[in-house]
């Protein structure tokens, strides 16, 4: 009887200790909710009912709907900017990748002009960009001097020397023509104009534009291999244009006129063109005209360029940014 007491104490206890602590758990939610929800006032509707009261409410939840447009603004436009906005356009590149030949005729009669015709090509090739530059010297034979290359440094060494060499005209025993005059004559064109088309790689198949600077008073002198006109056939069959620079052109001698008229003719038959050297134009004048043709002869591949614009995205978020910084700021006074 003892022992059923003792357990009925027992369980007893347990139940007043479980109701204490279940009243103290209660007790503190309650306090804590009495903590957020504030202290009761009587009649606090009078104060809600107020004009002023009730336009600080309508102005704290215009504030923070505000607040609450501009955030999610602020995160599309940093989805916006995580796909990367921008523009796509289809170019034309101009296209720059030429290959050149510098055709000299270095005949007695065309020394003078070959000094400055290499020495305005060694101007224009250090502005030149993947561009390929080659040198041909021809009297009663030819000799190639360098073959095409984009070794700029190189290019510009060669061709100053070879200006110097024709400005002392061999006085000083350096002759780079030599092995120039080895035919039978002088001023072989044909022979000369053909030698020069040869010296391009990869025949019609390169795609490369090409073209020949050809400096000659177009005095032949002697039986050459091929004509001037077969040699111009030569050039076209290969894709080659000539630019013919003639320094004779300056008479009204009409065997020079019938001269002049020959190789204009083959010059223009190439898609090319022909300049007479007089008093009214310079050498470097002709050159620069010559390279700004072949610059406009030409583009690149059509390519899609897509360019990052994120410029107008990026000013617009920060300006949602601050201003949202500014209404969150007034909502929480």
């Amino acid at each position: 009887m003892v022992l059923i007491w003792w357990w009925a104490l027992l369980a007893a206890l347990v139940v007043v200790g479980l109701g204490a602590w279940l009243w103290l758990v209660l007790r503190r939610r309650e306090r804590a909710r009495l903590r957020r929800a504030g202290t009761p006032v009587a009649h606090s509707e009078r104060l809600t009912e107020l004009p002023v009261y009730r336009r600080l409410v309508a102005r704290y939840r215009t504030a923070l709907v505000g607040a609450l447009v501009l955030v999610i603004a602020l995160a599309g436009l940093g989805a916006l900017l995580i796909a990367r906005p921008g523009t796509v356009q289809v170019v034309e590149p101009p296209s720059y990748k030429r290959d050149i030949v510098l055709c000299l005729d270095v005949s007695g009669s065309m020394t003078e002009v070959d000094s400055q015709i290499v020495a305005t090509f060694a101007e224009l090739a250090s502005g030149l960009d993947g561009e390929r530059i080659g040198l041909t010297l021809f009297d009663s034979s030819s000799v190639q001097a360098f073959p095409l290359t984009d070794d700029y440094d190189f290019v510009a060494e060669q061709l100053s020397q070879y200006r110097d060499s024709f400005d002392s005209a061999g006085e000083d025993g350096r002759r780079y023509w030599t092995g120039t005059d080895l035919g039978q004559g002088a001023s072989l064109i044909g022979d000369g104009l053909a030698s020069c088309a040869l010296s391009f790689d990869g025949g019609s198949e390169s795609t490369r534009p090409k073209s020949i600077v050809l400096a000659t008073d177009n005095y032949v002198n002697g039986a050459a291999l091929l004509t001037l006109d077969e040699a111009g056939q030569l050039a076209t069959d290969r894709g080659i244009r000539v630019y013919a620079l003639n320094p004779a052109d300056y008479s009204d001698d009409a065997v020079a006129d019938q001269v002049a008229g020959e190789l204009r003719t083959v010059a223009e038959s190439t898609g090319g063109a022909y300049y007479a050297l007089d008093g009214a134009t310079t050498v470097g004048e002709i050159i620069q005209r010559i390279d700004d043709q072949e610059a406009g002869l030409f583009t690149g591949t059509r390519r899609l360029v897509t360019t990052d614009a994120p410029q107008a995205a990026v000013i617009v978020a920060l300006l949602l940014a601050a201003a949202s910084f500014v209404l969150l700021w007034r909502v929480r006074l």
